[in-house]
This record gives structure tokens, C-alpha cells and sequence, in this order.
């Protein structure tokens, strides 16, 4: 994508990279002062704590670089600066386990904004429109001192490459944790148009497949900033992303769609 930037963008290259940054910090917020905190709870745990903690920043960022199904228990122990082969098994009894508890830990967060912004709309008396419900369903990973400054930096890749290669873990990992997306679809199915259940089913999961991987991308943004800057680097495009999300909800139903969809009474 770098290679189709025009020449009159890069006159302004310097305006348009602080720019984004300044918008972007609204997707995946940072200070100072959370990693400040999250530091200073770090240097109160005791040394085993310390190392299930490196081991946990080095597979997230493993995992949202190169996707889960690439990355071997070797390659996280170097890059935790663990000699002992058996640490992963130590702490976490498994691979799996570990996987596990990353995306709980992510997760957890993702929910919890869901439902701050749904509770703030409605506090309003919304939500009124699908696109309101969709502009809730771009993830974030909000500020805050609990949130470890690695889950900011590669919490969502790392959440679509489970979804993408390990569906089942993903589900399994976040049973009960998954509040804000019900509330989300259900406040969808209120607000929809009438069409057969079978169709409005698909189209939540695909609005928010689609919602998460391009959470990622937004994400990934942060350190390739030149070459997304056509897209994310542009103040239309959140907003933008929410009417794309809430158009997968919205858009007519072919009569080729409908000639397959199974015979179900309506979605009304």
C-alpha cells in the first residue's frame, strides 16, 4: 500500500504522521502514567510472578505478529530470556493454557468497554439506530492502569488470529465474558429490518468479525504509520468503519440469498 502514496502526501508527511497519532491515540489510548502503574505493580511480584508475566508479554506479541499457529513454546521461552525449556508447562501446564488466559485477559477488556459505551448510550435513551450499535462494537482497548501496555499494543491481532485459527478456544476462553456483544446483538435485533433470522445471524457475526479485524488494523497502524496513513491515518475512516459495519446489517438481501435461505419464520 506504501507504493500507491502520491507524491503531493508526502509533501505534508510530517503533519499528516503527528495527525494520526493524534487521532489513533482515541483507538488505543496510552500514557505514561498507566505504564507507570502497571510497572510499579510489576516490581512488587515475586520472581516466579515476574516470569509467568514475560512469558505472557512475549507470546502476546509473538501471536499478533506472526499468528498463533506460528509460534512454538521455544520461540516464546528466547524471547521471554528463558533458558529453562520447561517454563511454558511450569506456569501454565500447556501451550493451550496459555492461549487461554491471554484471551481472557483481552477479552475481559473488550467486554467491559462494550458495555461502558452501551450503558452510556442508553443512559442518553439509545441506542435508536443500528449505526449507533455498530460504532459501539469498534473495538477499543480503553486507558487504564490495569490494562498491561503489551494488551494495548497487540491485544486485538492477537484476538482475530484465535478467532481466525482457534475458533473453539476463543468461544471456550470467553464464556461469560461476552455481556457487551449480546447486548449489542440484541439491541441489533430491535433496530434491524425484518428479514429471515438465518440472514440477520450471519450478518452480526460478520459485522463483528469484520468490527475486530479491523480493530487489528488500526492496531498494527501504530508502528507502520506511513503505510496505513490512506486509511487510519484519516479522520473519516472511524466513523466511516462504523456506517461500513452498520451497511453489512442494513444492505438488501439479494433474491439469490433468498432463494437459499432455510425456511425459518421471521425475524419479527
Amino acid at each position: 500500500m506504501a507504493n500507491t502514496i502520491c507524491s503531493a502526501h508526502d509533501q505534508y508527511q510530517g503533519t499528516a504522521r503527528a495527525a494520526f497519532h493524534h487521532r489513533f491515540v482515541a483507538v488505543t489510548p496510552y500514557k505514561n502514567s498507566s505504564r507507570g502503574t502497571y510497572m510499579d505493580e510489576y516490581a512488587k511480584l515475586r520472581k516466579g510472578d515476574r516470569t509467568r508475566h514475560r512469558l505472557k508479554e512475549a507470546a502476546l506479541k509473538l501471536f499478533a505478529e506472526n499468528g498463533v499457529e506460528n509460534v512454538s513454546i521455544r520461540d516464546i521461552q528466547l524471547a521471554a530470556g528463558q533458558k529453562k525449556n520447561g517454563s511454558i508447562t511450569y506456569h501454565f501446564s500447556s501451550r493451550d493454557a496459555l492461549i487461554r488466559e491471554l484471551v481472557q485477559d483481552v477479552g475481559k477488556t473488550l467486554d467491559a468497554g462494550n458495555n461502558h459505551r452501551l450503558d452510556a448510550l442508553e443512559s442518553k435513551g439509545g441506542p435508536h439506530t443500528v449505526r449507533e450499535v455498530t460504532a459501539i462494537m469498534i473495538p477499543t482497548l480503553p486507558e487504564s492502569a490495569d490494562i498491561k501496555p503489551n494488551e494495548k499494543v497487540y491485544g486485538l491481532r492477537f484476538f482475530t488470529s484465535v478467532m481466525i485459527s482457534r475458533r473453539e478456544l476463543l468461544f471456550e476462553a470467553t464464556a461469560g465474558q461476552d455481556r457487551g456483544t449480546r447486548r449489542c446483538f440484541a439491541a441489533i435485533r430491535r433496530l434491524a429490518p425484518e428479514m429471515p433470522p438465518e440472514i440477520l445471524r450471519q450478518r452480526m457475526m460478520l459485522t463483528l468479525m469484520f468490527g475486530l479485524s479491523a480493530g487489528a488494523s488500526m492496531e498494527a497502524a501504530a508502528k507502520d504509520q506511513d503505510v496505513w496513513k490512506n486509511l487510519w491515518g484519516q479522520a473519516s475512516a472511524r466513523s466511516n468503519l462504523a456506517d461500513t459495519m452498520a451497511g453489512i446489517i442494513l444492505a438488501p438481501i439479494s433474491d439469490e440469498t433468498l432463494a437459499l435461505v432455510t425456511q425459518e419464520p421471521s425475524s419479527r
